[in-house]
């Protein structure tokens, strides 16, 4: 399923970040207190 839902976000236009599963990756883009939601992630070429 990641690869499926990589490759349609790649055909967007957009990257995908792999934050692992979700017990892990749910952490790191909770909002209040994850350090992810805070940034701004820009890809450049």
């Amino acid at each position: 399923a990641k690869a499926e839902v990589g490759a349609l976000i790649s055909r967007l236009g957009f990257t995908g970040i792999d934050l692992g599963p979700v017990s892990i990756g749910g952490k790191l883009v909770q909002f209040p207190g994850g350090p992810l939601p805070a940034l701004n992630l820009v890809k450049f070429g």
